[in-house]
């Protein structure tokens, strides 16, 4: 490893200080030619949308003005039907009749057509004539004209607009309740006029020609009056702005059109672009952090940069390619020797162009190859050791059960039960037919079961009815496999230490479970059972690798299942004094497919 780093090293460090001088270089020099120049292009294009954004709404709010303004020259000369009617209203008997509404409703309905307006209003002379259109004409009840009959400090205009207010209007439907007015004076020149003509514009009108430019993520067009803020973008967190203090900045201003910086909430630096609306005067602004129109610049900057730093990738990436063309074959050892650690003895061989990397390869697999073909040596000695040690445990269990078995026909001949000698005789046969298995260590539970009812067979005879026994296994466990002479020295071990001692009719229950991966069969009697100390002795002796603390027959047993099933199964003991044994056989299902 020592050595690849080191080619590794000669190749970058060679270089890799000639590139970041060729990068410094040129990103210093595109930086200060390119920054100022990319601030300024996107300066100048928010300024052309504020430009082209106040254009569109002095067109569209000056056909409106025109509108109104024509509307009084033409309806309001001395001959109109509405001068007629405003002039009948100075009666103190007026009552307005079918001429009059009409009058009204046509001066109302030539603005009601404009997609812009939201409603129009006529108010004259105290309230005598108060009329409204919006989709439908109808008159005015409690309708208060004081908001729009003040004219402001050092004007002598009669033509006046309003930013976004409560909708002071009757309105159904789901409709704003904001509208923005355009209202002119009727009836005389002075500060004091007989009555107002009102047009309120839609807030959507201003909405969408507001919304429509994105000047940034945080920024936004708002339209600043004397009256107001209009805006239908919120700045929020830490853009979050004064716009008291906004709005006496811009309306201070004494430029058309500029640019002012300002401050948020939270101190955050906000550029203000701003040119003023011909037809009321209104200041348009651009509101947007300063560091969200750097970002942008910073991203094309960055871009110019990458490109710049593609042709250094590409060296770099030569170089790379170059460094692991060399270390590659070293590294492929390395892994191949990281392989054998974890065990996994195969070594590929491949052919690389150095001949040295190719024959240490070589060397590697002939040597994995040795020591594979010893550890299967080994491994097949083992197994042959294990095969012996079972045959050795079998051959000590069976002479066991076969004295106990003999001792019994002993007995019967003594008495003189020459039959019952002979059927125990048979069943014995049997049970060593069953036992030898052709050699089998392992047989199906079915086999293993009959094994048992030929032994309980040859005891019954024996002690008549000092005991009865019952098998119930789920038949769906009876071709399973079990190690064989597993059940009979459990079943000995109940007659003889448990129901034999007993003053009790005795009872034997072997019964089988299916419980998943696992196997669990129960030998059960009701003999003396064993009382704490005893029991605790067996438990110990079965959970101890030597046999000192439990009878043969069982020790053997419990170290074959174990043997064969793993450390987890095995004999497990439970008795009280008086109430019988229960013993547990816990074989796995898992490891072999049932037998044939």
């Amino acid at each position: 490893m020592r050595g690849t780093r080191s080619i590794q090293f000669a190749i970058l460090w060679r270089l890799i200080p000639g590139l970041i001088f060729f990068v410094v270089t040129t990103g210093i020099a595109s930086y200060i030619l390119s920054a100022d120049q990319l601030k300024s292009n996107a300066f100048a294009n928010i300024y052309d949308t504020v430009s082209q954004t106040k254009n569109y709404m002095d067109d569209r709010l000056n056909v409106l003005l025109s509108a109104v303004v024509a509307m009084s020259n033409n309806n309001f000369n001395t001959n109109s039907d509405l001068l007629q009617s405003l002039h009948r209203s100075d009666s103190p008997t007026f009552i307005p009749g079918p001429n009059d509404y009409l009058a009204w409703n046509g001066a109302l309905n030539q603005f009601y057509s404009y997609d812009m307006v939201d409603s129009v209003v006529l108010w004259y002379n105290n309230g005598a004539i108060s009329v409204a259109r919006t989709d439908h004409f109808f008159s005015l009840r409690n309708f208060s004209a004081e908001p729009y009959l003040s004219r402001p400090a050092g004007s002598n205009a009669t033509v006046f607009w309003k930013n976004l207010h409560e909708r002071d209007i009757p309105f159904s439907g789901d409709v704003s309740t904001k509208v923005a007015s355009l209202y002119e004076w009727i009836g005389s020149n002075g500060p004091n006029p007989d009555g107002v003509y009102i047009v309120n514009i839609k807030p959507d009108f201003f909405k969408k020609i507001l919304n429509s430019p994105k000047i940034s993520e945080n920024g936004c067009l708002m339209l600043v009056s004397p009256d107001g803020i209009m805006r239908f973008k919120p700045f929020s967190g830490k853009y979050e702005l004064d716009d008291e203090q906004l709005q006496k900045q811009l309306l201070a201003s004494p430029d058309a059109h500029g640019r002012l910086d300002v401050r948020s909430k939270t101190g955050a630096k906000m550029d203000v672009i701003y040119d003023t609306v011909s037809t009321n005067r209104w200041k348009l602004a651009a509101v947007f952090p300063e560091e969200e129109v750097l970002s942008k610049v910073n991203n094309i900057k960055y871009l110019s940069l990458m490109i710049m730093f593609g042709a250094v990738l590409f060296a770099i990436l030569f170089a790379a390619l170059l460094a692991r063309y060399i270390s590659k074959p070293i590294q492929h050892l390395t892994r191949q020797v990281n392989r054998i650690e974890e065990g996994h003895l195969i070594v590929a061989v491949k052919k690389w162009p150095q001949y040295e990397m190719t024959v240490l390869n070589k060397g590697l697999k002939d040597m994995v190859d040795r020591i594979g073909a010893l550890l299967r040596q080994v491994k097949e000695e083992q197994e042959m050791k294990r095969q012996m040690e079972i045959s050795l445990l079998q051959a000590q269990i069976q002479p066991h059960f076969l004295y106990n078995t003999l001792f019994s026909i002993k007995r019967l001949c003594d008495m003189g039960e020459a039959k019952e000698a002979g059927s125990m005789i048979t069943a014995l046969s049997t049970f060593f037919r069953i036992s030898i298995s052709k050699g089998q260590e392992v047989i199906s539970i079915a086999q293993e079961l009959e094994q048992v009812q030929t032994y309980l067979f040859i005891q019954k005879m024996r002690y008549g009815d000092v005991f009865h026994y019952e098998i119930e296994v789920e038949p769906s466990l009876l071709d399973y496999p079990i190690v064989k002479l597993t059940l009979q020295p459990l079943v000995e071990n109940a007659i003889y230490h448990g129901i034999k001692k007993s003053e009790e009719q005795g009872r034997i229950q072997i019964t089988g479970y299916d419980a998943g991966e696992d196997i669990y069969l129960y030998v059960q009697d009701n003999g003396i059972g064993m009382h704490a100390d005893k029991l605790a002795e067996i438990k110990a002796g079965l959970s101890d690798t030597g046999q000192a603390k439990v009878g043969f027959g069982i020790g053997n047993v419990h170290r074959r299942l174990q043997m064969h099933y793993g450390d987890d199964c095995g004999l497990y003991y439970e008795s009280e004094p008086g109430k019988g044994t229960v013993v547990m056989v816990k074989i796995r299902k898992a490891s072999q497919q049932p037998a044939e």
